[in-house]
């Protein structure tokens, strides 16, 4: 089995530095006057634990035409569409390069991508990613509510589905309210894009209309909505991440760097100011996704007493990696090189 090359850099007061470090080495791989997209997440309004745009300013003088990339959410907020999407962008600082929303205003500009894999023969990926051949997927490394962990995978498998990808992902993903502690505050209605809850003395989430985006788990204050997982349908929503990424990185040349920054408990996709739970670890680099999340998670649990802090929202986090290994989108084995 191929063993994977993950460099870490550690010196967390100076994180530009190691940025930079790696913009260089995929820079001298990836000599091309054609646009390179950096697939990255800009964070939800009022999120702050994002990746810092003071890291990456210096992308411009690594490559000819570095574009932001990304496609649109689900749910309600100022992510749904591309207009404030990019307006977003703008305010939490991702403004000193072009801004490209792959997948049109709404997310029903996509591609159907032929893939042979359990759950999905032609994954819906926003359309604008025909036009780049090259391009690098900057992750912050956090928890994430439903997935586990959310790294590599997430950020391009996710991510760069259309609306209909994301649905597509999230089917089978069914959040149950635990109505005795509910408080009826309203949150998760408020936040629902299908209007698919609605609160009296209680919260109740029709089920025929929900879409299985899991933002009411988010926003809920006092976490009384989960999801009843078996076996299978976690696994499914983890196999069809892995799926997604294989679609997208089919005939593409990627790079990954992940954030061990900041670490939060869930991610950057809530609208709320979250506390890391743990010292900062550093960057890793590598051109295999599944090695540099394997890696991610590996450190983290480390430096963490050997606990898997995120083991609270999905048991199993770790199939992602295994499934991904099996149907072609990278190897797990790995080797940790560290780079100053």
């Amino acid at each position: 089995m191929e063993i994977s090359k993950v460099y870490f850099y550690d010196n967390v007061s100076n994180l530009k530095a190691g940025v930079n470090n790696f913009f260089k080495m995929i820079a001298d791989e990836c000599q091309t006057e054609e646009a390179v997209g950096i697939k990255i997440h800009f964070g939800e309004k009022d999120n702050d634990t994002h990746v810092s745009t003071k890291h990456l300013s210096d992308v411009a003088k690594f490559f000819k035409k570095p574009v932001f990339v990304e496609c649109n959410v689900l749910y309600r907020g100022n992510r749904l569409r591309k207009e404030d999407h990019i307006k977003q962008a703008h305010e939490h600082g991702f403004d000193f390069i072009e801004i490209d929303i792959l997948d049109g205003e709404m997310g029903e500009d996509y591609i159907e991508i032929e893939i042979d894999t359990k759950n999905t023969q032609k994954a819906k990926i926003g359309r604008g990613i025909k036009n780049y051949d090259n391009l690098i997927s900057i992750s912050h490394f956090k928890g994430h509510i439903v997935s586990g962990f959310g790294g590599a995978l997430k950020n391009v498998g996710m991510g760069l589905g259309s609306r209909g990808g994301k649905l597509d992902m999230h089917a089978g993903v069914s959040p149950q309210i635990d109505t005795v502690n509910c408080i009826a505050c309203g949150s998760c209605a408020e936040q629902c894009p299908a209007d698919a809850i609605t609160v009296e003395d209680y919260a109740v989430i029709d089920q025929e209309i929900c879409i299985g985006c899991a933002q009411c788990i988010a926003v809920c204050p006092e976490g009384v909505i989960k999801i009843p997982w078996g076996n299978r349908p976690a696994n499914e929503f983890l196999e069809k991440i892995a799926e997604y990424t294989l679609a997208c990185v089919q005939n593409k040349n990627w790079w990954y760097i992940n954030f061990l920054t900041d670490i939060t408990m869930k991610c950057d996709c809530v609208g709320i100011k979250q506390q890391p739970f743990m010292e900062d670890i550093g960057i890793l680099f590598s051109k295999n996704p599944i090695a540099i999340d394997k890696a991610s998670m590996d450190l983290v649990i480390e430096r963490n007493g050997g606990v898997d802090p995120f083991r609270g929202h999905n048991k199993n986090s770790n199939y992602i990696l295994k499934y991904g290994e099996e149907i072609g989108v990278g190897s797990i084995k790995y080797e940790l090189e560290m780079v100053k």
